[in-house]
C-alpha cells in the first residue's frame, strides 16, 4: 500500500518541477537517492538556465542541464524549500555511513 502512494508522490513532484522549470521559475529540489540537492535558474531573454547542486557536506557546484544526476533528480526527485538548499551543505549524509543490515543471522560456511 505504501509503495504505490509513493509512486503517485513521485510523478507529482516531478510534474510540479518539469512544469516549474519550463515557466521559468526558481525550482528547488533534491534527489535523495543520490543525496544530492539542486537549484534551477531561469535563463534571461530567452537564454538556457543554469543548474546548481549540492551533496551532503559540500559546497554548491555548477552542473550540466544534460547530466544524468539532473534528469533522474526532475524525474524522481522531490521540491524541497530553498531554506533546506542552503543548508544542505550543513547536512549529514546517512547513506554511506550505514552499516550493511542483515534481517537474520547468516551462518559460516562449514558451522
Amino acid at each position: 500500500m505504501i509503495r504505490p502512494v509513493r509512486r503517485i508522490l513521485k510523478r507529482i513532484c516531478s510534474t510540479i518541477i518539469q512544469k516549474r522549470i519550463e515557466s521559468g521559475e526558481v525550482v528547488y529540489f533534491e534527489s535523495p537517492l543520490e543525496e544530492l540537492a539542486f537549484k534551477y535558474l531561469p535563463g534571461k531573454n530567452g537564454d538556457q538556465g543554469r543548474y546548481f547542486a549540492k551533496y551532503y557536506r559540500q559546497e554548491e557546484f555548477e552542473i550540466n542541464s544534460d547530466s544524468s544526476s539532473v534528469d533522474l533528480a526532475v524525474n524522481e526527485g522531490f521540491l524541497i524549500t530553498r531554506h533546506r538548499y542552503e543548508i544542505y551543505h550543513l547536512i549529514e549524509g546517512v547513506h554511506w555511513n550505514r552499516g550493511v543490515r542483515t534481517p537474520w543471522n547468516w551462518k559460516q560456511a562449514g558451522t
